[in-house]
């Protein structure tokens, strides 16, 4: 009995042993199975924020590269002033016989080229055809004597009245021929003070969509293809969760860090830069007793209507196509100054792009909550799991600061002095409603070629460089044209085209480039500034406007896009940076005094990480590509399958990352909180 006692004992002893054994084990199970659900539920909750931040990404990639197109258009039009505009002066290196040395007339004080527009001379047509050898634009302030009328002879010498008629003819005719040429100056300058103004205006409403798109709270942003990003997080995670997470109670928010107080508009994350230039133009004011005297009247980017923009046809004036072409042209200009364009407000303000506010912080941020119950604990409560998760685009540039720094609180970058700004040969900028604060001399319209640059296309070697190949091309007589520059209108008419450059006059709106064409492109390719300060897309069509990339652009309606320089739209010619590069280089000669990019892979200076787990930048992948994308009908950012990269990358980051108060980002040396931190 008491051996069979003590078995009933063991037994019981067993019995309960494995019973809180299999609580132990239980207990285990459910745990495991909790913190497996919490790194589930963390590790979407990462994705999702991680899908968030490439769609924020891709629209930031974007509007670096229109903003660096808008920088393009300012280089064109510095060209066309500095270079085309002013090839008929004795001074200009097209003419100089001695070289980039020679200065004279054409100087200002500190002894740089000074140019103003002058078209009347032999290499344009309207003037080749009048006389072949006149050049009225020697120089900008010429003073040709009229030819003396006759006096004393009547009666004496025989003919002499007919003689005097002649003279006097004459003597008309020349003082009109002078009138006519300072009309074709302010025509010629005009025109592409508008287009200039034109283009950028077209390009700024695409930078607009776009940013309007990225400032919106996350339940409304939409990315580039028109598409709910919020809906995009939610299948990430949901398509990343263990069955037991994704249930009923599961809860999903999504942060878009753009669509809140103080950074919810573009006028407080991305500020634009406008910009007050001054252009001159060659006045010509011809009278029988004075002859025909020259004037450079500069005038700060068309902003002086008086000299630019009421310019009046003379009494007497004879010649019916230019006048002609004047009042066409004048009805234009009026079109394009009828809103006050020299108000902030409107599009038509002269710019050079946009500059990104450093404290206004890019990061999509997604939190997730569930509940969940275990099989070992059918009467307890539910387990309440909760995630969040934060990432950030990053790497790329949408464009430089006007100035060099940007205090937090400040709404734009500051530039105290022309030594504090990025580009130092950019004109003054206007900011709210104040008035141009250059001088005249200081505000002539130029531009760096590469960091750190002082003379820009106050160069003579520059100009040289750029017009090197323009001896043989454009040096014919009658080789440029008005005809050229007819298809410059407004806005619809330039979306519907979208074609910046000189083109040949044929008729139906000419397809064949003119040649000065492939020279205004040279003026536009990507050169060490632009390297270094923007985020450049070799192939920007393919990958924004393509049916297998963002569905043929459908964030931008059709009637508003435009695409790279050199392309027209009605023509789909989609001519890219790669093949401006590789026409910028033929047209220079390859010269290194022009400091322009010689190989599109050489615009690969996105971060590139050297592995999975090594986030050091990669040397061997920065500014080159190991596989270029030969199926133009699948690209790729970059036009790179394997190397460098272009533009923004994303990383995940930490909510105390965001909280921080150190944030170094103004480059003043002063640490602050971001004006945008998350929410949850």
């Amino acid at each position: 009995m008491k051996v069979n006692n003590q078995r009933g004992q063991m037994a019981v002893f067993i019995a309960l042993f494995f019973q809180v054994l299999f609580v132990f084990f239980a207990m285990a199970i459910n745990v495991g199975m909790v913190v497996h659900d919490k790194i589930n539920l963390q590790n979407a909750v990462d994705l999702a924020a991680y899908y968030g931040a490439t769609k924020q990404a891709e629209i930031l990639n974007q509007i670096g590269h229109i903003n660096y197109q808008m920088r393009q258009n300012y280089k064109l039009f510095v060209y066309r002033f500095r270079v085309l505009g002013s090839m008929g002066l004795d001074t200009h290196p097209y003419n100089s016989t001695t070289g980039p040395a020679t200065v004279g007339a054409e100087t200002d004080a500190s002894g740089v080229f000074a140019p103003g527009y002058c078209v009347a001379h032999r290499s344009w047509k309207e003037y080749f055809d009048l006389d072949a050898q006149s050049n009225i634009c020697r120089n900008s302030n010429i003073n040709l004597p009229n030819i003396p009328s006759l006096t004393g002879g009547t009666g004496i010498v025989p003919g002499f009245g007919n003689l005097q008629t002649f003279v006097e003819t004459t003597r008309a005719q020349f003082v009109e021929q002078c009138l006519e040429a300072g009309i074709f100056n302010w025509l010629v300058a005009a025109r592409m003070l508008a287009h200039f103004r034109v283009d950028g205006a077209t390009r700024k409403e695409m930078i607009n969509s776009l940013s309007d798109l990225l400032t919106q709270p996350g339940n409304s942003f939409r990315d580039l293809r028109g598409e709910s990003v919020q809906d995009g997080v939610e299948r990430t995670l949901r398509n990343n969760l263990t069955a037991g997470n994704n249930n009923d109670s599961l809860n999903i928010q999504f942060f878009n860090s753009m669509g809140q107080g103080g950074c919810n508009t573009r006028e407080q994350w991305l500020p634009e830069v406008l910009i007050n230039p001054v252009i001159r133009f060659v006045n010509l004011e011809g009278t029988l007793a004075a002859g025909c005297r020259g004037e450079s009247l500069p005038n700060r980017g068309g902003v002086t209507r008086t000299t630019i923009g009421e310019q009046s046809l003379p009494s007497g004036f004879s010649n019916a196509a230019l006048a002609a072409r004047y009042r066409a042209a004048n009805a234009v200009l009026e079109e394009h100054w009828s809103g006050e364009p020299d108000a902030v407000t409107t599009n038509l303000h002269s710019s050079i792009g946009f500059e990104k506010n450093p404290w206004c912080m890019v990061y999509s941020g997604v939190t997730a909550s569930t509940s969940v119950r275990k099989p070992f604990s059918p009467l307890g409560q539910n387990v309440q799991l909760t995630a969040r998760g934060f990432a950030k685009p990053f790497g790329g540039r949408i464009g430089p600061w006007y100035g060099r720094t940007w205090p937090t609180g400040s709404p734009n970058s500051l530039a105290g002095s022309v030594a504090e700004q990025t580009d130092p040969l950019l004109p003054s900028r206007s900011i709210g409603a104040a008035a141009p604060s250059g001088s005249p001399a200081q505000d002539l319209a130029n531009h760096s070629r590469f960091p750190g640059d002082r003379l820009g296309m106050n160069s003579l070697r520059a100009i040289t460089s750029m017009i090197t190949e323009a001896r043989s091309r454009i040096g014919g007589e009658g080789t440029m044209a008005w005809a050229n520059y007819n298809h410059l209108g407004g806005g619809p008419s330039f979306r519907d085209l979208g074609d910046s450059l000189a083109r040949d006059a044929v008729a139906g709106g000419a397809n064949v480039p003119a040649v000065q064409r492939l020279l205004e492109l040279g003026s536009t390719a990507p050169d060490a500034f632009d390297a270094y300060y923007y985020s450049i897309e070799p192939r920007y069509f393919d990958n924004y406007f393509t049916t297998n990339t963002t569905n043929a652009g459908a964030a931008l309606p059709e009637d508003r896009r435009v695409y790279d320089i050199g392309s027209v739209k009605r023509d789909n010619e989609n001519f890219s940076i790669m093949e401006n590069i590789t026409n910028a280089q033929a047209m220079t000669g390859g010269s290194i005094n022009n400091y322009l990019i010689n190989d599109w892979q050489h615009l690969l200076t996105g971060w590139h990480q050297e592995s999975s787990v090594t986030f050091g930048l990669s040397d061997e992948r920065f500014g080159r590509c190991a596989s270029p994308v030969t199926n133009r009908e699948f690209p790729t950012t970059g036009n790179c399958i394997v190397g460098g990269r272009v533009g923004y990358s994303v990383k995940s980051v930490s909510r105390n990352y965001l909280l921080s108060s150190d944030h170094a980002l103004g480059g003043d040396g002063g640490s602050a909180a971001i004006t945008n931190p998350p929410t949850f």
